[in-house]
């Protein structure tokens, strides 16, 4: 029997990463937020039904360091180990990779966006065996095939690997069609208890219902890794998969992790339907876009235990709104649909949802008159919560293709919430200053202050996180 363990390498020791996020580039993220590693999951739930034997490692949740997780994995005696990665890891990861080559003598394979989108920088570092590129699922499990087979990793879609001296790329392999083939992620792996989210009382896990967006952000990874079609699981395969978390695994808190999780209207409505048929005990909430929800849709979710929506509203300005956003909040007119995104906001506060509105700063022609009309369209949407993040151009994204040969980006630097760099117009000092001053713009408004004051153990909750990522910044 092949033993293949699915590693999350440890954090960087100045903050946490997340890799998950971003399409698979990862993010700096609060300390108080753990989402479970759900990509290695997946791997292990297709491993498993192919006859493996997998382990999940996960660094965080065990709080090791580089030399604990080293340690950890030893223990396990692998055949095969495959570790994710992160753009603002990337060093860490391969050094755990390095280490683990030369401790184990087995093959080390990494997956992740970062290194699906710089393959050939990978092997510079002489640290694994093997890159897998885009969706990992059937690529780690026909690699785990060739070990158990004695075979080479030669011929295998979706990766990249040298020989002879020189870096052989595969064939791309193909999106998966079907979703609903996948078998449910192997949760039993994890140490479900373990994971949380800022605020929310209890373990928390996430579920994604959905692969592909097609808004196409210039900045967003999700569209690299999933693609520009939505894929979708059928609500039946979805409710599978919440009945095992609660019912199985004892978890009542659940973050989908979709791109844009409202899509396709009546998919929704179906999923709300099943939660509430199989009275299901959960609390969930997800991330999508203003032109995607309306009212009908926010009291259907809300009424099957919807608690939060993140909303990608990204700049309040028409023309970045044309150029890198997908024309998120665009009406047919090419103009800013305020009233929609006003609306969409108010139908979730009428239903007790509570909202967080995701904005960038820093885009390339961004003037500081255009960051004040992001702010400005904030404070008319009136979310519980903003979240500014530094623009950020992801290898391979539209942004970075725009972008390159003529900045450096270092890839460490890309936590999500640093400016890289500056533009014509701004800094990166002054990038990040906008992003402060709209934290302070936001919350400081007296209507807010009163709001929030209700609250006041969740609001100083609010100011300790955001003090954190200023320190980090």
């Amino acid at each position: 029997m092949v033993k293949v363990v699915l590693v999350n390498p440890p954090s960087p020791s100045q903050y946490r990463v997340s890799r998950g996020l971003m399409g698979g580039f990862g993010m700096a993220v609060n300390p108080g937020l753990l989402y479970p590693p759900i990509e290695l999951a997946h791997i292990a739930g297709v491993l498993l039904q192919d006859g493996l034997e997998v382990a999940i490692h996960d660094a965080d949740a065990r709080g090791l360091d580089a030399a604990g997780a080293l340690g950890a994995i030893k223990l396990e005696r692998p055949d095969f180990v495959c570790v994710d990665s992160s753009s603002t890891s990337l060093d860490l990861d391969l050094e755990l990779c390095r280490a683990l080559r030369a401790e184990l003598g087995v093959p080390v394979a990494i997956l992740g966006s970062q290194v699906t989108y710089t393959p050939g920088e990978i092997f510079e570092r002489d640290a694994v065996d093997v890159v897998v590129r885009g969706e990992p699922e059937h690529t780690v499990r026909d690699l785990a095939r060739a070990v158990r087979d004695g075979a080479v990793f030669a011929g295998i879609a979706g990766t990249s690997r040298k020989a002879g001296g020189n870096v052989v790329h595969e064939p791309e392999r193909e999106k998966i069609e079907r979703l609903d083939d996948l078998p449910l992620p192997a949760r039993h792996l994890l140490d479900n208890a373990a994971y949380r989210f800022p605020g929310i009382d209890g373990p928390v896990t996430t579920v994604k219902s959905s692969r592909g967006c097609p808004l196409n952000c210039s900045f967003c990874g999700y569209t690299l890794a999933q693609g520009l079609r939505f894929r979708f699981r059928s609500p039946e395969h979805v409710l599978a998969e919440l009945v095992d978390i609660v019912r199985v695994h004892g978890v009542k808190q659940v973050v989908f992790r979709d791109p844009i999780f409202s899509t396709r209207k009546d998919r929704v409505l179906a999923i709300c339907e099943g939660i509430r048929r199989e009275k299901l005990d959960l609390s969930w909430q997800c991330e999508t876009a203003v032109k995607t929800l309306d009212a009908e849709l926010v009291g259907a979710m809300a009424a099957a235990g919807c608690t939060h929506i993140s909303l990608g509203v990204e700049s309040g300005n028409v023309e970045i709104q044309k150029k890198h956003c997908g024309s998120k909040l665009l009406d047919g007119r090419k103009e800013l649909d305020v009233a929609r995104c006003v609306e969409v906001f108010e139908a979730a506060r009428r239903n007790g949802v509570e909202t967080r509105a995701f904005c960038m700063v820093g885009f390339p022609e961004e003037t500081e008159r255009m960051v004040e009309e992001t702010f400005d369209l904030v404070e008319r949407c009136d979310p519980d919560q903003v979240q500014f993040c530094a623009v950020t151009a992801y290898p391979g994204t539209p942004l970075f293709k725009m972008l390159h040969g003529t900045r450096e980006f270092d890839y460490a630097t890309m936590t999500g919430f640093k400016a890289l760099e500056g533009n014509e117009h701004m800094s990166a000092a002054r990038i990040e200053e906008k992003i402060r001053e709209g934290y302070r713009r936001f919350y400081r408004r007296p209507r807010r202050l009163v709001r929030e004051l209700r609250h006041p153990l969740r609001f100083a909750g609010k100011l300790a996180r955001y003090a954190t990522l200023f320190r980090s910044r």
